[in-house]
């Protein structure tokens, strides 16, 4: 709730405060901006839910797009699925690490360092070239990115397999407790290693996206995803302590943070006092559930001594 009325508040300021923020021509800007964020804050919900995080979703996404403009020249259009196969390495490497016990923030730090500099072995700079059946993936229907609705099919079936499908509960209970989970039978490896190939299997389909839009590979195209996937995924209501996420949250949460620099840019704010927003309400996504929390143990705890009092 708090993120719907945010994004809210959000195009009321846009509205009200320029006319050319309601215009065709910015709405698909914002909608063609925020589509590969929407993809990878998907995967990252998957990583959130079980306890982790996964900090290489912007390389993954930049190895994805790097590789596929550098390779089609070459080989044609198999550079799309080597550019996935890529993509699903890295989420194996991270699945199967965090799997032997080791912390996923330090696992997907490594393999950030690892994928970012396998891009930089083979392109500093921007180059390379997209089959224009892929770069029309990147295009308009009206103010509509034709990828926009697919993405929204994918958080949809995203959302179905976390919240009615065996290996999301399995996902949201190794989140809850690994060791209520063990107990239980479920098999927490196992869990962990999905959700992290989901993650990067969401990054390989944003660096396509990207590489579809840009027509080119560019090696830093990738970074802001990592930080903005998680802020997506907070913003929205999920807990970073796992267990509890929402893809309809994430999906709000995108479109919060694609919107905000939009409204912000329109309305004259400069860079410096965009990126004190973008903070202050991450802090207070973060420190809203904790808040709430509180006040509901203290409501609970108001209650039951009313009860013992009265009987």
């Amino acid at each position: 709730m708090p993120s719907v009325v945010f994004l809210g508040g959000l195009l009321a300021i846009g509205a009200l405060g320029s006319p050319n923020f309601a215009t065709t021509g910015n709405i698909a800007n914002v909608l063609t901006n925020v589509t590969p964020l929407l993809l990878v804050a998907t995967g990252q919900t998957f990583v959130i839910a079980c306890r982790g995080l996964d900090l290489s979703v912007g390389s993954t996404a930049t190895l994805v797009a790097t590789l596929v403009a550098t390779a089609y020249p070459v080989v044609g259009w198999p550079a799309v699925a080597l550019g996935f196969v890529a993509a699903l390495s890295v989420g194996v490497f991270n699945g199967f690490g965090v799997r032997a016990g080791l912390n996923p923030f330090l696992v997907t730090l490594a393999s950030l360092s690892i994928v970012q500099g396998v891009v930089f072995t083979y392109r500093t700079s921007p180059g390379g070239k997209v089959p224009e059946e892929l770069a029309a993936v990147a295009g308009l229907v009206g103010p509509v990115p034709v990828a926009l609705p697919i993405v929204v099919l994918v958080a949809g079936l995203a959302a179905v397999i976390l919240r009615w499908r065996a290996v999301g509960s399995a996902i949201l209970a190794t989140g809850g407790d690994p060791m209520v989970a063990r107990l239980s039978g479920i098999r927490v490896g196992r869990s962990q290693l999905v959700a992290f190939v989901i993650s990067a299997s969401a990054a390989g389909l944003a660096g396509l996206f990207l590489a579809a839009r840009t027509r080119t590979g560019d090696p830093l195209i990738g970074q802001p995803l990592t930080l903005d996937s998680i802020a997506a995924v907070v913003l929205g209501g999920s807990i970073l302590s796992g267990g509890r996420v929402t893809l309809v949250g994430t999906v709000v949460g995108s479109f919060c943070l694609g919107f905000l620099p939009n409204v912000l840019n329109l309305t004259g704010v400069a860079y410096f006092y965009q990126q004190l927003v973008k903070g202050l309400l991450l802090i207070g996504a973060v420190l809203l559930p904790v808040a709430v929390a509180r006040v509901r143990e203290r409501r609970e705890r108001v209650k039951a001594t009313t009860l013992v009092t009265t009987r």
